[in-house]
């Protein structure tokens, strides 16, 4: 029987757990969790976004918000210097406990930060990527309500039983198990009410302070555009269900060709999934962090359910590192946030993988660098290295490359230095890929080369699974196991090799055949545009100065009009008081008024501030 609907449409007594049929809404048994989450403590630690709106006044609540958050960390920092123990450790830590203190979107968005490495310290990734991500439930009416509006059926036609307890309740999303009509065990993802309007109205704020914070010159003006607009799109992205579901099932029905038993993902119900909805087959297994944190702690409970489980975490460790480099080897995309909560180990130590709200993906070009950058490690080849690594911030701005080659050579060698030293006389740590990434990132600071978006998801997956797989097995060497996954890959290759020759037998081979040639010749075409092209263009030579020229320009045209403004409102003062006007007595007073010489001042200064932000920047010859 289903439960029925009170006059303002409410489901009563639900929120309890009362007054509802135990055939339909009803607790379902869940397994104990035998340990607490654990935070790492070492330093290692296609389709349009949804469309949400949010109110001026709600943007403004939110900015109260976040000047708690500012104030408390920043007289939290004062304090700090003040008892002389102030570290980038501990003005880190403090804002990710601000951050979790706030939560919702300020989760997300501390989450977003520590993937930007390249624009905060090395400090603050490692401390912000600690970020939990455990919020109080919503209530389960709200849960039934948005089943209702995404599938257009009442809930209890499409399930059997429906557990109102989540799973899982994190900031984006709370988990619910269920039971089909059919029988089959569902997880059932349902998107927090409200979410997409606060993250908007976050998104306004953080444009307010941003502004704010460019147009005082406090950074560079402009710097921070990009970097909002990627926050934006990225968060968006993962409130769009639709969107991780279909990555889900790519990801799914490409890790079934891929020739190995031991990695796949949640099958995906579609005609039950929308954009604020996702259900999907429920897997059991024990989640990676109790997996890892029975290793680390010799938890008897936790061990004793992996000895029954069938889970070795060596055999885990070098499955999930020969997935990663598959994903992001050979797969369409990889996946971007690999944290122990979203890998969930079952029976004989197979690996699900599940929310893919976050993804990215190489192109060739790129992948071929990842591959050059390890064998050239392997190799010991600095030069190589180098060039790799230089080839993932592609493409450059008017640049000194030869200098620029230079430094990011005396980087490769301070990474092949760490990598000499045996693995008994370094912390496990030590030994991860974040060596090569932080040499990347000094160079790109250093010239000001913009990384893009997927290059830093990149990264940051690949700095997860190095701390995953070496929290499990700390003997596991990644590069050794590349060389192993490169047999793989040969294999891969010749299996689409066999399959192309196939499709390309009879007349096709002429086609192909012509084909190859044009692109030989556009080849040759390029080659000889870029022989003769100038290595640096007069533009770029002269651009730094006609740059200063027009900030200067600008500012004085700014200071005429703001004197005029000054001198106006003095003679019409003036005559009101009834006294004579003269303009030279006039423009005497504005330009001994405190008023006026405080704000040409702070115009004078901030457009100079602006002005030598671009002199600093190492981007063209001189």
């Amino acid at each position: 029987m289903r439960l029925k609907r009170g006059a303002a449409g409410e489901w009563p007594g639900l929120a309890l757990g009362l007054g509802a049929d135990p055939q339909v809404v009803g607790p379902m048994p869940q397994r104990e969790r035998l340990l607490t989450p654990v935070t790492p403590t070492t330093e290692a630690d296609d389709l349009e976004p949804p469309q949400f709106r949010a109110g001026r006044w709600q943007a403004f609540g939110r900015l109260g918000r976040w000047l708690f958050l500012i104030l408390s960390v920043v007289l939290g920092d004062l304090l700090d210097r003040l008892r002389k123990r102030d570290t980038l450790e501990r003005r880190a830590a403090r804002l990710r406990r601000g951050l979790e203190r706030v939560g919702g979107t300020f989760v997300k968005i501390g989450q977003q930060v520590a993937m930007r490495i390249d624009l905060v310290p090395w400090e603050y990734g490692v401390e912000l990527s600690k970020m939990l991500d455990q919020m109080p439930p919503f209530p389960v009416e709200y849960a039934l309500k948005t089943i209702e509006a995404t599938t257009g059926k009442p809930w209890d036609e499409i399930f059997a039983v429906f557990d109102p307890h989540p799973v899982g309740s994190a900031s984006i999303a709370c988990v619910f198990q269920a039971v089909l009509r059919d029988g089959t065990k569902v997880a059932v993802k349902i998107r927090r009410p409200g979410i997409g309007e606060l993250f908007r109205a976050d998104f306004k704020v953080m444009d307010w302070i941003f502004d704010a914070v460019e147009f005082l010159t406090i950074v560079r003006p402009g710097f921070t555009r990009n970097l909002r607009r990627e926050f934006q799109e990225t968060l968006l992205e993962e409130l769009d269900f639709r969107r991780e579901a279909r990555f889900q099932d790519i990801f799914r029905r490409a890790s079934a060709k891929c020739g190995k038993d031991f990695l796949t993902a949640p099958q995906v119900f579609f005609e039950y999934t929308g954009e604020a909805m996702l259900v999907q087959e429920f897997v059991s297994g024990m989640w990676l962090w109790e997996v890892m944190a029975a290793v680390e702690h010799n938890d008897p409970d936790g061990l004793a359910l992996m000895r029954q489980l069938d889970i070795d975490p060596r055999r885990v460790a070098r499955r999930i590192m020969w997935s990663a480099f598959w994903s992001m080897d050979e797969n369409l995309f990889f996946h971007a946030d690999p944290h122990p909560a979203n890998i969930v180990v079952g029976p004989g130590g197979t690996l699900v993988f599940i929310d893919f709200g976050s993804c990215g993906s190489f192109n060739d070009e790129q992948r071929v660098a990842l591959e050059a950058v390890v064998l050239a490690l392997q190799a010991r080849d600095v030069s190589g290295m180098a060039r790799a690594i230089l080839k993932l911030l592609e493409p450059f701005p008017p640049i000194d490359l030869g200098a620029l080659i230079r430094e990011a050579e005396a980087e490769a060698v301070r990474v092949l230095y760490t990598f000499e030293v045996k693995p008994e006389y370094t912390e496990w740590w030590e030994r991860t890929s974040a060596k090569q990434w932080i040499a990347m990132i000094r160079v790109a600071r250093a010239y000001n080369l913009a990384m893009n978006l997927h290059t830093l998801r990149m990264i940051r997956a690949t700095l997860l699974y190095d701390t995953l797989v070496l929290r499990l097995d700390g003997t596991l060497n990644r590069y050794a196991e590349y060389a192993r996954f490169m047999d793989d890959r040969a294999r891969f290759s010749r299996q689409r090799w066999l399959r192309r020759i196939a499709a390309n037998s009879g007349d096709n081979f002429f086609v192909r055949v012509e084909e190859l040639t044009e692109t030989g010749q556009e080849v040759f075409r390029r080659a000889q545009h870029l022989v003769s092209s100038p290595v640096l263009h007069f533009a770029s030579v002269v651009d730094k100065w006609a740059f200063t020229l027009s900030v200067l320009a600008r500012m004085a045209v700014r200071l005429s009009f703001f004197t005029l403004v000054c001198a106006l409102a003095v003679s019409l003062a003036a005559l009101i008081q009834g006294r004579p006007t003269d303009m030279l007595l006039t423009f005497r007073t504005v330009f001994q008024h405190w008023f006026y010489l405080g704000t040409a001042l702070v115009i004078v200064i901030l457009n100079l501030r602006h002005i030598l932000f671009r002199l600093r920047e190492r981007d063209t010859k001189t």
